[in-house]
């Protein structure tokens, strides 16, 4: 019923506006101009309850067709990501555990390589596209794409603002990593649908 006065208040406030406009003898054409909005990203917690919840043998598929983020969250039990599988906008279907073991194994030089299941949160997330986290800036998304990750380290807080350690030795960081769907290695078109997205937060010491 709000809905609906709303709109017939509009409708109202519209016939009155054009009324006004016609009187005037207006006769002139007003364009309005695009106005640019974010896209909308989603949001999707995943835990071990989603996957004992299917029939045994099935798996549960991640659409990464969408503009979604997927947190799998194993703070309260481990998460089998052998029941898990990606499926890509192009038809292809990836198995997690397999691109999970692809980033922790690639080259990241004299930077640790990031472990999906040690994380600081204990959760990880994924999505299709790069910039779906907003972590990085538009400089670090480049450099995400020439190297195939991206550590963002987090300024130190103090004691009481968060249970992050200040220990000078530790470093506290975001690694963003993004992982081709049909080589394993790092993307090499970013073509969109032909990679996935990792991102998570590490305190190393």
């Amino acid at each position: 019923m709000i809905r609906q006065s709303i709109r017939s208040s509009k409708s109202l406030a519209l016939s009155v506006a054009l009324g006004v406009i016609a009187a005037a003898g207006f006769t002139g054409c007003v364009a309005s101009e695009p106005v640019d909005q974010e896209p909308v990203v989603e949001h999707e917690r995943i835990t071990q309850a989603e996957v004992s919840s299917l029939p045994t043998g099935q798996l549960l598929s991640l659409d990464m067709s969408r503009s979604t983020v997927y947190a799998l969250d194993y703070s309260a039990a481990p998460i089998d990501y052998s029941r898990i599988k990606l499926s890509t906008a192009n038809g292809k279907e990836v198995l997690l555990e397999e691109q999970m073991r692809a980033v922790e194994n690639a080259d990241y030089g004299d930077l640790p390589a990031p472990k999906l299941t040690d994380a600081s949160d204990q959760r990880f997330s994924i999505s299709s596209d790069e910039t779906a986290f907003g972590k990085l800036s538009d400089s670090e998304l480049d450099q995400l794409r020439t190297d195939g990750f991206f550590y963002s380290e987090v300024p130190v807080k103090a004691p009481s603002a968060g249970p992050q350690t200040t220990d000078p030795e530790c470093v506290h960081a975001f690694c963003e990593v993004c992982v081709d769907n049909n080589t394993g290695g790092w993307p090499e078109t970013w073509l969109p649908g032909s990679y996935t997205c990792y991102l998570i937060e590490h305190v190393w010491c």
